[in-house]
């Protein structure tokens, strides 16, 4: 008989008053301070704890692998510098990953998908691993089945987010990858701030970021907008399981009156996700109880520890 599966670790959930279960997402593999993000040691330290959910990020290198880095840029988060996408899986042998305080060269080495994928297929276990695909051109075909086979052994253990063109493409090749949808195209984001100008989107006539035409003028209320919209993007990716959302976006949606922002996404037979909210942060406890009452399913964060604490036996 194949060995038991563990069940996730206890700070790596939690359960509200009512009994329902929220997820907390391990953001960039950091369980503990101990691994660099993204390393290959942190992410084993996931999938060994085991946590219930994590999230790594993927860039492709230009001839063949996905190297496991947040950016597509190699400075300032490792040795090296210049774009992903420029350079040969031989390029990236020797980089290093920095510390994230202070910037200092670690011994730990950048990863390669194909190590992580054989890393996960060694280590039996529930956790769930977000592959966050960081490059928005469309992915060659080659290079989508390059992907879809080092994922057959372990398709149950990840579910792929990124752009709903290279989720279709993924998808044509192998229909059984579990998949996300992305509310990319429509964000909120505090005029004039760092946030918005790194989104890049017009500011739209219901008050969100958004080059979309049905943003170009109001036509109804804010809530018909956000349905529309978001009954649109969210079937882009036919199948998908879950949807993740930044947190900002969420928290705006309720600040306009919509406290069943939760229910456009669960209709569509999605669970939601929000990202990222840590403790320490301004009023990060009214946050989370907030959005845990508004019926987010998961909370992408880089301290579930402290939130797994603050959450238990939350009220809704």
């Amino acid at each position: 008989m194949p060995p038991a599966v563990p069940p996730p670790h206890a700070e790596s959930v939690f359960r509200t008053a009512s009994d329902r279960e929220v997820q907390l997402k391990v953001h960039r593999a950091l369980w503990s301070d101990d691994f660099p993000e993204n390393s290959l040691a942190a992410i084993e330290e996931c999938v060994r704890a085991p946590v219930a959910r994590t999230e790594i990020d993927i860039a492709m290198l230009r001839d063949r692998d996905f190297l496991v880095l947040h950016d597509r840029e190699l400075y300032p988060s490792t040795s090296g510098s210049g774009p992903v996408g420029a350079l040969t899986r031989a390029d990236v042998v020797g980089l290093r990953i920095r510390a994230e305080r202070g910037g200092a060269v670690t011994e730990h080495r950048v990863p390669l998908f194909s190590e992580v994928a054989a890393l996960v297929a060694a280590i039996p276990g529930p956790t769930l691993i977000e592959l966050d695909m960081t490059d928005v051109d469309p992915l060659p075909w080659p290079r989508v089945e390059e992907l879809a086979r080092m994922l057959e052994p372990v398709r149950d253990r990840f579910v792929l987010n990124g752009p709903d063109w290279n989720m279709r493409r993924l998808l044509a090749v192998d229909p059984a990858l579990r998949t996300s949808a992305s509310t990319m195209g429509l964000d909120w984001a505090p005029e004039g701030s760092d946030a918005a100008r790194e989104l890049r989107l017009p500011r739209g006539a219901y008050g969100y970021l958004d080059a979309h035409p049905l943003a170009a003028r109001r036509t109804g209320t804010i809530a018909d907008y956000l349905a529309d919209r978001l009954g649109g993007m969210l079937r882009l990716v036919p199948g998908a399981s879950e949807a993740h959302v930044r947190l900002e976006l969420f928290e705006h949606m309720l600040d306009d009156g919509l406290v069943t922002a939760a229910t456009l996404f669960h209709r569509a037979g999605l669970a939601l996700d929000v990202w990222t909210l840590n403790a320490g942060t301004p009023r990060w406890r009214e946050r989370l109880a907030r959005v845990v009452a508004a019926g987010v399913d998961i909370v992408t964060t880089d301290t579930p520890r402290e939130l797994a604490a603050a959450g238990a036996g939350m009220e809704e």
